[in-house]
């Protein structure tokens, strides 16, 4: 009987252990203040869409549906957080529309969420070497972004029409 009883409170102790692990390990997943449908991906709750490829202004409103917006990079590690998201998920071989745009203000890069400029260059957009290529260089027929699964996540310009899959960021209702 007192074998069966330590048993007990071992195994009672054990599953205690277990769930303080857990919770104190969910704290830095971060998940916990994501809403529904969203994962916490550095500082942003994002959504990835890897099931429907829409044009960007329909990714526009799928993410609107669930109080998002298309999602926006402010800066290096924002992009790096992303990219290595996207390959744990193991889908970075997919382009991913982004809300990054120069409609209306042709080779002036904004973002949809709050229009502050889109920092050029690297570390951001693509840069091939050969031939050089420096993006953006749609022009007037490429006019929003993706991250480019072909150039390893870079950013570039693509036409709107196009249907890719998206990447959500929350930003309340």
């Amino acid at each position: 009987m007192k074998k069966c009883l330590w048993e007990l409170v071992f195994l009672a102790y054990f599953i205690a252990a277990a769930l303080s692990v857990v919770r104190s390990q969910s704290k830095y997943c971060g998940n916990e203040k994501c809403p529904t449908f969203y994962k916490q991906v550095g500082s942003n709750c994002v959504y990835v869409s890897t099931k429907t490829k829409l044009n960007w202004q329909e990714a526009r409103e799928t993410c609107h549906s669930i109080d998002g917006e298309l999602l926006t990079l402010p800066d290096a590690n924002s992009l790096r957080d992303i990219t290595l998201y996207l390959q744990v998920l193991g889908v970075s071989k997919e382009h991913f529309w982004i809300g990054a745009y120069d409609i209306g203000h042709e080779g002036t890069w904004r973002w949809i969420r709050d229009k502050s400029d889109v920092s050029m260059g690297t570390p951001f957009w693509v840069y091939s070497s050969y031939p050089i290529v420096y993006e953006p260089t749609g022009k007037e027929k490429q006019n929003c972004a993706i991250l480019d699964n072909n150039y390893g996540g870079f950013i570039n310009d693509n036409e709107c029409h196009l249907k890719y899959h998206f990447l959500c960021e929350y930003v309340g209702k």
